[in-house]
């Protein structure tokens, strides 16, 4: 969907956010896809700009990834937190990530997003390790992915317990729900549903397709259900909030 100038301009994304945007596009990506500014980026901040930023699509264009953009106005409109201190980040396709939200990728770190990743506000991760999101990966308000406590536990004789950290992979399809908590070990099947304030930390990927798991501990409430992800969630925002966005 073509987008006029005058509505890039009344989204206050040339006066706000270009300069910082041709700086990332060009720093991380190659000449060739850079001057195609595939990542737009609205409000950001950047604390550590290392590591490194690939697109694996055979389709990269203007605007694919956009972070920062305002979707929900009862969320602060501060953009984006981007720090990486020499982590990975992949994008596989379109990626939508909304305001009053954060990445935060360690030297270690590599993040994955899989083609239509969408999140509406509020999202925060943090990977010093690994943490995967397959195709079509919805998330609300207010979550939190991380694979990593920063900080280790040890038992009375001084010996750490637990690795301390821990890869955090989705499956295909999956949905979060408002303030769910993702921690080190989880691993989801496609098709499935995360409940709204729920905690997960565990490899639960044996478990079968098409699920609703809620609750702490998490556990599985409802089989035979999934989320349509026939509707694009991010059209579905532009179309509340069309002064707000840019295709």
């Amino acid at each position: 969907m073509k987008i006029p100038i005058r509505k890039i301009w009344d989204n206050r994304f040339l006066l706000r956010s270009i300069i910082h945007t041709i700086y990332f596009n060009f720093h991380y990506l190659p000449f060739k896809q850079a001057c195609k500014l595939p990542v737009f980026l609205y409000k950001p901040k950047f604390v550590k700009c290392k590591g490194t930023i690939s697109i694996e699509s055979d389709n990269i264009r203007f605007g694919m990834i956009r972070l920062g953009f305002m979707h929900v106005p009862i969320f602060p409109n501060s953009g984006i937190i981007w720090e990486n201190h020499g982590g990975k980040t992949v994008f596989q396709g379109r990626c939508n990530i909304g305001n009053a939200s954060a990445i935060s990728t360690g030297k270690t770190g590599n993040i994955v997003f899989g083609n239509n990743f969408f999140a509406s506000c509020g999202l925060k991760i943090v990977s010093c390790h690994q943490i995967r999101f397959a195709e079509n990966m919805v998330i609300g308000w207010d979550s939190i992915v991380i694979d990593t406590p920063f900080h280790k536990v040890k038992d009375m004789n001084n010996r750490q317990v637990g690795k301390g950290y821990g890869s955090v992979i989705f499956g295909k399809n999956n949905w979060l729900g408002n303030r769910c908590i993702v921690l080190p070990g989880t691993k989801s099947p496609d098709y499935c549903i995360f409940g709204a304030g729920s905690v997960s930390n565990k490899d639960y990927s044996s478990n079968p397709t098409h699920i609703l798991m809620a609750g702490n501990p998490l556990t599985v409430k409802r089989t035979g259900v999934w989320r349509d992800t026939g509707v694009d969630d991010s059209l579905e925002y532009e179309n509340l909030h069309d002064n707000q966005t840019i295709e």
